[in-house]
């Protein structure tokens, strides 16, 4: 007997999405009680699903303070690492070439100055993800809680990162997944998450780009190599009205956090000057990864 392989997986996809990807996501309070935080890993974590949680930053300083004076006032002269594109696309393809920002540091009061007063010919971004909290934004540590309890507790292991984002509201991250369980907390204005469930992998596909970078002008200098990106609109993967995916998109204000689990594909624009401060922790190799290899390993068979 001859099995369609492609209905089958669109079929096995959205009993996957009916039976527990949600079209809109959640809002729970913060877990705080061992009962709270076995639920919680038991409902989201376990099933590896997305939600957003209110609480998380009720008691941060950071929520209140954290305007350009009182930043400028406490980083000043500190240099920071800022990426710069013509554009706001960075780590995105552009021109069918995979384009890595300009990256140069310049000292954070510099940086605010432009965020308020944008250049037109380019697009500044704090998006350091190696750490950049605990190293180029240390002086803001007693703002935030620095290692929350209840994500540890919830996660059973340390933090691997915190990093610190803000910039300009044409930045664009474009779609990707991250190996990694991710609390993401909103501190000033607001992002929109597009998201797309790991079985949405088997309609994602992938292509190999040669790699370019931006330079100081702003022209592309190629680099070598070839990097796998998602052959998807990178400004707006809504665009692309298949039948096949299951996007669910979500936008976490000022004041709330999202767990975004690890291998779920996420797109995400900005208000302007908005600041979120994100933790990441290392994944758990259970079920949820297999699911995703499986996934993976059929839609590059179909590439």
């Amino acid at each position: 007997m001859e099995v369609d392989l492609d209905a089958t997986l669109k079929s096995v996809t959205d009993e996957l999405f009916d039976l527990y990807i949600p079209s809109e996501l959640e809002t729970v309070q913060k877990p705080v009680s061992p009962f709270q935080i076995l639920s919680f890993y038991r409902n989201y974590v376990q099933k590896n699903v997305p939600v957003k949680i209110a609480g998380c930053s009720d008691d941060w300083p950071a929520l209140t303070r954290w305007n350009d004076d009182y930043l400028v006032s406490k980083l000043g002269n500190t240099e920071v690492t800022v990426a710069i594109t013509p554009n706001g696309l960075a780590d995105a393809i552009c021109d069918g070439k995979f384009t890595l920002p300009y990256e140069r540091k310049i000292k954070f009061n510099d940086f605010v100055a432009e965020i308020k007063n944008p250049r037109d010919d380019r697009v500044l971004y704090l998006q350091q993800q190696n750490n950049s909290f605990n190293t180029e934004f240390s002086k803001l540590m007693s703002d935030v809680e620095s290692t929350p309890k209840w994500s540890s507790d919830v996660f059973g292991t340390d933090l691997d990162a915190v990093n610190f984002w803000m910039g300009d509201g044409r930045a664009i991250t474009s779609l990707h997944k991250d190996p990694y369980e991710n609390i993401y907390s909103v501190v000033r204005g607001s992002k929109t998450f597009t998201l797309f469930p790991p079985c949405d992998r088997l309609n994602l596909r992938y292509k190999s780009y040669p790699v370019t970078r931006y330079d100081e002008k702003g022209d592309l200098i190629p680099e070598d190599g070839m990097v796998p990106w998602i052959n998807i609109n990178q400004r707006n993967p809504l665009s692309e009205e298949s039948c096949d995916l299951h996007p669910v998109v979500v936008t976490v204000n000022q004041g709330e956090t999202l767990y975004l689990p690890s291998y779920w594909f996420h797109h995400v624009t900005q208000s302007h000057s908005t600041i979120a401060i994100n933790y990441w922790y290392d994944i758990d190799y259970g079920p949820a990864y297999g699911l995703y290899r499986m996934f993976d390993e059929i839609a590059k068979a179909k590439e």
